[in-house]
Parts: C-alpha cells; sequence; structure tokens
C-alpha cells in the first residue's frame, strides 16, 4: 500500500477552509443582536397570547393565563432586551426545563414548555398577523 503524502498546498488549503469556516462563524453571531428593536411573542396552545417588547432599557414583569379554563398563570421577565419565564408548580411543569433555560435575547433562543404548550420565541419586528416568513423553498 502506497502511502499518501501531504504538501505544504494541502495545510494551506485546509487551513484557509477552516479560517474561513470561522469568520462567517463569528460574522452570524455578531449580526444576531444588530437589531434595534426586537419583540417576543408568546403563544399558548399554538395561539399567540402577546407580543412584548424587548428593547434596551425595558424592564418589567408580564403574566398570562394557561389551562384548560385559564386556571394558571405563568410570569415571564423583562430586562435590558432579554426575557425569561419563572419557574411554574411542581405539578404543571415538573422538570421546569422551560425556567431552566434561563435568560435569553438572541433569535434563535426559545424557551418551550411542552406539558403546558407554551413557546416563548423572538421577532425582528411586530408583525400583528402572525405570519413567519418563508425560509426556504424546494421543488
Amino acid at each position: 500500500m502506497k502511502a499518501i503524502k501531504v504538501k505544504i498546498l494541502d495545510y494551506i488549503v485546509v487551513a484557509a477552509v477552516i479560517i474561513w469556516g470561522l469568520a462567517g462563524f463569528w460574522f452570524n453571531i455578531q449580526q444576531v443582536g444588530a437589531s434595534e428593536h426586537k419583540y417576543a411573542t408568546i403563544y399558548v396552545q399554538k395561539q399567540q397570547v402577546a407580543e412584548l417588547s424587548l428593547s434596551t432599557g425595558d424592564q418589567y414583569s408580564y403574566s398570562f393565563n394557561f389551562g384548560e379554563r385559564d386556571q394558571h398563570t405563568a410570569y415571564l421577565e423583562v430586562e435590558e432586551g432579554r426575557i425569561r419565564m419563572l419557574p411554574l408548580e411542581d405539578d404543571l411543569c415538573p422538570k421546569h426545563i422551560c425556567s431552566h433555560a434561563g435568560w435569553i435575547e438572541y433569535s434563535y433562543e426559545k424557551i418551550v414548555c411542552l406539558p403546558n404548550q407554551i413557546m416563548v420565541t423572538f421577532n425582528e419586528s411586530t408583525g400583528g398577523s402572525g405570519r413567519e416568513e418563508v425560509d426556504g423553498v424546494t421543488y
């Protein structure tokens, strides 16, 4: 079996690909928080409940009802462009994954509570229509 020799040009190509990939990753991370004004949309059982402003300088608490007859209440905290969900009662959310998500502030982050069908997600601008933009089309 013949051994494959690695030449200096191979190292240069691999280094260029790695540098190019890291530069793209860094650029994407820098652009994630570039929007001046963000909004968080709250869904309960696939229905939009509220849309909250997350502009810099905002600091407030928000509560909303959920459940079959809206008998339970969940609390959110907004502070400096980020949002978090406070823990629910143990019988409603036994693992507390939604509250353990902590503060979220980037568009790719979400808070999800599966037992109660609650989701908090980001928007770059107020939508009102509830439509989502098309990410891609496949034929």
